[in-house]
């Protein structure tokens, strides 16, 4: 094998491998394009004209919305008249087909044969039939759980599959739209679901009744009939286990939703996409982490309503896709009307797409992650509805405009055969594993009714990281063997089997940094009367001095080390070192933070959410704590970008090559000076694949980053 002269030794090169190679070698190797067709937008007069335009501006790719409502018309009647004419301009115009179906807008026809099958919802009502807003079809919430739904969902998947297995424009399925369930109170409680999930307790707790009683505390159940699905949330078991039951339950929707079409259709390419939410909206939005198992192609939508760095939604859906390909499935391409009105606040972001240069960063962020397509859910709006004329990068008569001229330089930049090589490579895996804690998550909305808490929290851990120049990647407790160094925020309810596993990682030599209140509630929501609990105290190296559980009390708390200042909020725990010590305190004296050795491995202890307080008030003081984890751990940063404002670094590698992304966020050019760990790379030189010259001089590289842009070199 072939080395990168870049990194100056082989261990280096193993210690931040890139997590697995893309297959991928075609001849447009970056997807641009959009959803086209949602019946019956935009209007057949239009369609052959906007095809032959989005193949002049070099888009590769278009979605559409097959709905089943709108195709499967009566019992067994298909009506495939409109979107066969699409996959023959597909075909006439070099541009690739992705089906999505849309099994979920169940037929009119079939919500008034089965009643008893419509989506019970938490207050006992029915999911009314309405209209869709997002496509001006009508939208009929029919539950998958009853057999006749699904006998008759199943059937429009495979004459979908067979009807399309061999057309010339597809190039694949597109699984169940961002795999949610969108709220929590979008649960469905039918009959059929009850049913369904006592068949899942029934396999959780080993078919003994007596087992769950115990565990769930209903010391009066009889019988399994007797269990129904709690409609109030709370931190207790039975809430806990029908928040898992749900997302269960949505990976086997997936899934025969994934057998249905393969069954049909064996050769074309399955896809799916997320909503790039795990870390805030586990409990509604799905894990993201699970889906890619039934699918070729990996993706996902991030837009302003996911309230959060643009970069962690595609680092997180990179980690999730397990060196699959993946999308930016759904972008952003215009302003949003929706819910305006003059005696509203004022939304800014909803503005912020109108901006092609807002569009161009958006771009590069989602590539600089890794992503293999830039796609948008409208390639021209909507004409009717509550969406109307919102996202997309035409105008809404089809015309070109300053965004979708902005996305023509991108397809023109990204499938240049000069750039070709740069997608042969991929980012490199981060210094820091940022863990995210299921079971913390579930607890924290069964708690509060509401994930903020905990989403707050590992948003500002992976942002301060961010503004820190350090890469911190967004994984589960299954991928932890890849770090040697991982950060815990709102770690405060984990199994048995997390802690267990943690405790012989660090013992093996790894370095962890936990918040506070670590393992303070079992899975179930179980306070432990000592603290920290189940040998925690041994791994941290001390034991409780005192806590308080009032968020309202810790907004614009700090803490102090020899280091400075940092932020902290939500919980507040202070400890008694024993084989640890303390290396900051809080205003009253009390230790804040304990480190301690354990085994061939290191821990901090942080007593409070210093995530939380870094999201809440994000001071460059208060770097400083993140920016010594690696310290900490023996390691330094890879690339330093000290001297420069809020830049994105990124390494690429493959077995030959290195490349360096660099992201500016703000609106004016910056010129860059960026320090190159001489430890790791021994780059002499660096070739502009985007952007303007660069020179390499003692270690520190030089050059200038258009505003809202990215600059991209290979190293050599």
């Amino acid at each position: 094998m072939s080395t990168n002269q870049v990194f100056k030794d082989e261990s280096r090169i193993v210690k931040y491998q890139f997590l697995a190679k893309y297959e991928k070698n075609t001849e447009k190797p970056v997807e641009i394009g959009a959803v086209y067709f949602r019946r019956s937008n935009p209007p057949e007069t239009d369609w052959e004209r906007d095809y032959r335009t989005a193949h002049e501006d070099g888009h590769t790719i278009f979605r559409h919305w097959f709905t089943w409502n709108a195709i499967h018309i009566a019992p067994g009647v298909f009506d495939w008249e409109p979107y066969d004419e699409h996959l023959a301009l597909a075909a006439k115009y070099g541009i690739k087909t992705v089906i999505a179906e849309h099994i979920y807008e169940a037929p009119d026809w079939l919500y008034h044969k089965y009643p008893h099958a419509r989506r019970e919802l938490t207050n006992g009502d029915n999911r009314a039939s309405i209209m869709g807003g997002s496509d001006g079809t009508g939208i009929t919430r029919m539950c998958l759980d009853n057999p006749e739904v699904l006998e008759e969902a199943k059937k429009f998947l495979f004459e979908l599959g067979k009807h399309y297995r061999d057309n010339p424009g597809l190039y694949g399925y597109d699984l169940w739209n961002e795999c949610s369930l969108y709220d929590v109170k979008a649960m469905c409680y039918c009959p059929a679901t009850q049913k369904a999930f006592r068949e899942w307790l029934r396999e959780k707790y080993d078919d003994d009744l007596d087992k769950l009683r115990k565990a769930w505390r209903r010391y009066s159940l009889s019988q399994w009939e007797d269990i129904e699905m709690p409609r109030q949330i709370q931190p207790f078991p039975d809430t806990i286990d029908m928040l898992h039951f749900q997302n269960d339950n949505a990976q086997k929707w997936l899934k025969m939703r994934r057998d249905t079409i393969r069954e049909a259709d064996k050769k074309n390419f399955i896809v799916a996409h997320g909503n790039a939410k795990t870390f805030c909206d586990l409990p509604a939005c799905g894990d993201d982490y699970r889906p890619v198992e039934y699918c070729d192609i990996y993706g996902y939508t991030f837009w302003y309503g996911n309230h959060c760095h643009s970069m962690l939604g595609g680092d997180m859906i990179r980690i999730a896709s397990s060196g699959k390909e993946f999308w930016r499935a759904e972008a952003i391409g215009n302003s949003d009307w929706q819910a305006r009105g003059g005696f509203t606040s004022v939304i800014k972001d909803k503005d912020v797409m109108h901006e092609p240069a807002n569009i161009r960063f958006d771009a590069m962020m989602s590539l600089a992650a890794g992503s293999r397509g830039f796609i948008n859910p409208r390639w021209r709006a909507l004409q009717d509805g509550p969406l109307f004329d919102g996202f997309g990068w035409y105008n809404l008569d089809g015309s070109r405009s300053d965004r979708s001229e902005e996305i023509r330089r991108l397809a023109l930049w990204a499938n240049d055969p000069n750039v070709f090589s740069l997608w042969k490579a991929q980012p490199i895996r981060g210094q820091i594993g940022l863990l995210l804690l299921k079971d913390s998550q579930f607890f924290c909305y069964s708690f509060y009714n509401s994930t903020e808490y905990y989403s707050l929290s590992y948003q500002g851990a992976y942002e301060a990281f961010i503004d820190a120049g350090i890469q911190a990647d967004p994984i589960l407790i299954q991928h932890i063997d890849d770090y040697r160094i991982l950060y815990l925020p709102f770690p405060v309810s984990l199994p048995d089997s997390a802690i267990e596993k943690l405790k012989s990682w660090v013992e093996a030599g790894g370095v962890l940094v936990a918040e506070g209140c670590f393992g303070y509630f079992s899975a179930y929501g179980h306070a432990y009367g000592t603290q920290p609990s189940r040998g925690i105290d041994r791994l941290i190296g001390a034991k409780q001095d005192t806590v308080h559980f009032g968020p309202d009390v810790w907004h614009g708390m700090e803490f102090s080390s020899q280091n400075g200042r940092c932020g902290g909020g939500v919980f507040r725990q202070s400890y008694l070192p024993t084989t640890g010590r303390a290396t900051a305190w809080y205003d009253d004296g009390r230790a804040a933070v304990v480190e301690n050795r354990f085994g061939k491995g290191k821990v901090r202890i942080v007593g409070t959410m210093a995530g939380y307080g870094y999201k809440l008030n994000p001071k460059r003081e208060y770097l400083t704590f993140f920016t010594s984890t690696l310290p900490f751990a023996g390691e330094s940063p890879l690339i330093r970008s000290d001297y420069n404002s809020g830049l994105i670094v990124r390494i690429w590698a493959n077995e030959r090559d290195t490349f360096l992304w660099c992201l500016n966020p703000r609106e004016y050019p910056q010129d860059a000076v960026l320090e190159l760990n001489s430890r790791v790379l021994d780059a002499k030189s660096a070739a502009a694949f985007r952007g303007g010259p660069a020179e390499i001089n003692n270690g520190f590289i030089r050059f200038t980053v258009p505003g809202r842009d990215a600059s991209v070199y290979k190293l050599v």
